[in-house]
């Protein structure tokens, strides 16, 4: 059934909220200059759908090498062949990020067969919708979610970072959610909270090792259309980003290397909790404002 044009305006407002602010690449990073992309290597996770997939194409379009990791052969092969056919180099490496030895393996199999990477994006991830009083009794969730949100991402720094820090240059991108500006909101405690570590690690990557050359971006989606909120009736008809779009914010953080890449909504959002966090949190009640899965 088509929408009132009242709810399609509603819609792009919204929408308008969750784009960030205009050239949000140079916010802090003044001065800085495209990078060019071409034959870098770009280990990317959670590559063989959503927004994984989505910037792996568009770093294949860019030029870059892409080393597409999953659990999925079959969808990353896929994925492989779009790019090359589309005249890009890309690579699948099928690989449980859920279990810490296998992403060692998965480290050393990278630098034997390129050498390392230039830039890792640290999109795989899993979320949780649920009470916190729920996701407290189901304690094997809340450590999945911290294992593949958070351990795996570090498994990963810590595989991938010396080699940057020794060659003075590399580019960590971690994508977590806007939830965390607004870390308030119901139902996502244990997913935020996993997002919140990871966000809080990828600021001290960028303050303690930017000397070294290598810098990190945080990439704070609002939500996203992609198979992962398929289920989630509460998402249904809800405006959001494109995978396209999300896919987008990755190459913009390649090229620019910004801090962090945030939704118009949750930089005003963090604003007034900075102002008076008691005037947040009673929004948040009020509106049953809710993060959403990346």
């Amino acid at each position: 059934m088509s929408r009132s044009p009242l709810r399609r305006l509603s819609d792009q407002i919204t929408l308008a909220t969750m784009r960030p602010p205009v050239s949000a690449q140079l916010m802090h990073r003044p001065g800085a200059k495209a990078i060019d992309l071409t034959s870098k290597r770009v280990l990317v996770t959670g590559a063989s759908s959503g927004i994984g997939e989505a910037g792996a194409e568009q770093f294949g379009a860019a030029g870059a090498t892409v080393i597409a990791v999953a659990r999925r052969q079959e969808n990353l092969d896929a994925l492989v062949q779009r790019i090359t056919a589309a005249g890009g180099t890309a690579h699948a490496i099928a690989c449980d990020l859920s279990d810490l030895e296998a992403i060692d393996q998965l480290v050393k199999d990278v630098d034997a067969r390129f050498g390392g990477v230039d830039i890792l994006v640290n999109n795989a991830g899993r979320s949780i919708r649920r009470p916190l009083a729920e996701s407290l009794e189901r304690w094997h969730d809340v450590e999945r979610t911290m294992q593949l949100n958070y351990y795996s991402p570090l498994r990963l720094i810590r595989g991938f970072a010396p080699a940057m820090r020794e060659r003075g240059d590399g580019h960590i991108i971690n994508v977590a959610t806007w939830g965390v500006f607004t870390d308030s909101s119901p139902l996502f405690g244990v997913y935020n909270g996993s997002k919140s570590a990871l966000s809080a690690v990828s600021r001290v990557i960028d303050s303690e090792w930017a000397r070294y050359g290598v810098q990190s971006t945080t990439l704070y989606y609002p939500l996203v259309k992609t198979p992962m909120i398929a289920p989630t009736a509460a998402f249904q008809g809800k405006p959001g980003l494109t995978a396209q779009e999300a896919g987008a914010w990755m190459l913009d953080a390649a090229r620019y290397r910004p801090i962090r890449i945030a939704p118009r909504l949750a930089l005003a959002f963090r604003a007034l909790d900075n102002l008076n966090a008691g005037w947040a949190t009673a929004i948040v009640k009020r509106n049953r404002i809710e993060p959403v899965e990346d």
